[in-house]
């Protein structure tokens, strides 16, 4: 018997624990990076990114959230289009999904051990950077509720800060200042506004993520909707608190380049124990993201190999801690490949593009799911997301114009990207050409379509009439 079928994947998360993997990845984002939109666009290019993104983000939630609860498998955006797309397309959004999660893991594992240094200044970067990978590597490896309970705790408590900063920032109990809102309300005139758009999903980045836990939950139809909605709902929340609190605190000037715009707001309230506090929700948060990046690209990963995308070698459950325990120790050492690289913004910025192209694919996967699998069955679909397939084609639009966007500054990534991803797609199409999408419907327990039922039909009749 095959290794990896000797044992699965434990079925034991929450909706809580799909919350953490989702608002855990993407939470850094409210804490930094976002902030290059001010450079951009200003306060109102900003705005708009923001409110743009959002828009996106939420489709993209609600596809992920009626996907997820359908299939209730791990490999989230690879295993959609695997099942309602084609092979080519599955090979590249499960590529896509693990860059752009392990790109997230490197980028987060520096930051953290920046912050380490500036508090040891003997420390070095990099052998820090090697033990915080390591280290969730390890947890990862033990289980995957020990480590999605502590992204919860991380979490938490770093979204508990933002809303204890903001409220005495309303209360009054701190000194704002409205005057830098119009001081840098649009700096580069609309061309700012178009621009700014290609930091907008830094404030979301990677929410789709918490689908991915779906066979291991418990409950997948009820906890991977509510998590992933529940996650979304935060971050809105959390991605407006912060862009007030940053606005009416810093110059704008210093705002579009600030590393840690959060604490640096912090520190200009004067008030210590929101310094403290909000340097503490810097730190958990890099540490929550890189944790759930881990997670998220060992189970893609662990999908690919599964279906023999990849080497089936990795598709071992390991027989005590039921874990894809060789998917996620090999997410280590591309992450450190990503790291030694020292190319910190074209690391993020490939990471973004591996997202966007996600953000073409998941919608495309729902407006085949709804178009083959029109009934709303419990069996087939235990979710339904509104406005459905509809709103999905607007989440295609704002994603290819953000990309797009890209073309100013980093025209040579998304250039590596095309070619990246066009290459495994078209390989990937011919490896896997004689692949049955039609077994893969029948091992979800779905009734095969019906005009593609009678299509078969005819063609069995045909051949037995040749014969």
């Amino acid at each position: 018997m095959p290794e990896h079928e000797s044992a699965g994947l434990v079925k034991t998360l929450r909706p809580f624990h799909v919350w953490a993997l989702g608002v855990g990845i993407v939470l850094v984002g409210e804490y930094m990076g976002w902030n290059f939109t001010i450079a951009k666009g200003g306060v109102l290019g900003s705005l708009l990114a923001m409110l743009v993104a959002g828009t996106m983000y939420v489709i993209i939630s609600l596809c992920a959230s009626e996907l997820g609860s359908a299939t209730k498998l791990a490999g989230g955006p690879y295993d959609w289009a695997r099942l309602f797309i084609g092979p080519g397309a599955a090979a590249s959004v499960g590529l896509a999904v693990y860059m752009e999660y392990i790109a997230l893991e490197a980028a987060d594992a520096i930051v953290v051990a920046c912050i380490a240094q500036s508090i040891f200044p003997g420390l070095q970067v990099f052998p820090v950077t090697l033990l915080v990978i390591a280290l969730l590597t390890f947890i990862n490896y033990r289980g995957v509720v020990a480590a999605l309970t502590l992204n919860f705790v991380l979490t938490m408590i770093a979204f508990i800060a933002i809303l204890a900063f903001f409220f005495s920032t309303a209360f009054g109990l701190v000194d704002i200042h409205p005057e830098y809102l119009f001081q840098g309300a649009l700096p580069n005139g609309m061309i700012g506004l178009f621009a700014a758009l290609q930091f907008g999903p830094w404030f979301y980045l990677g929410i789709e993520g918490a689908a991915m836990c779906a066979e291991e939950c418990k409950h997948p139809s009820r906890a991977v909707p509510l998590g992933q909605q529940a996650g979304m709902i935060t971050l809105l929340i959390g991605a407006a608190m912060t862009l007030y609190l940053c606005t009416v605190l810093i110059p704008t000037d210093l705002l579009g380049v600030s590393v840690y715009p959060l604490f640096e707001a912090a520190k200009n309230s004067g008030i210590f124990i929101f310094v403290a506090l909000l340097g503490l929700g810097t730190f958990l948060t890099c540490v929550a993201s890189a944790n759930g990046c881990v997670c998220d690209s060992s189970r893609s990963w662990f999908a690919l190999s599964r279906d023999n995308y990849v080497s089936s070698w990795f598709s071992a459950v390991h027989p005590k801690y039921n874990t894809p325990y060789r998917a996620v120790i090999f997410t280590m050492p591309v992450a450190i490949g990503f790291a030694f690289s020292g190319f910190l913004d074209q690391v993020i910025t490939f990471s973004i593009i591996s997202g966007l192209l996600c953000y073409v694919l998941i919608p495309f996967s729902l407006i085949r799911f709804r178009k083959l699998f029109p009934q709303t069955t419990r069996e087939v679909r235990p979710f339904v997301g509104p406005l459905q397939p509809y709103i999905s084609y607007f989440a295609i639009a704002i994603a290819i114009t953000i990309l797009s966007t890209l073309f100013w500054g980093y025209k040579y990534n998304l250039i590596f990207a095309f070619v990246f991803y066009g290459i495994s797609y078209f390989y990937f199409s011919h490896r896997h050409k004689n692949s049955n999408i039609e077994n893969n419907w029948a091992e979800m327990g779905w009734p095969l379509p019906k005009g593609l039922e009678n299509g078969r039909i005819k063609k069995e009749a045909k051949n037995i009439g040749d014969e």
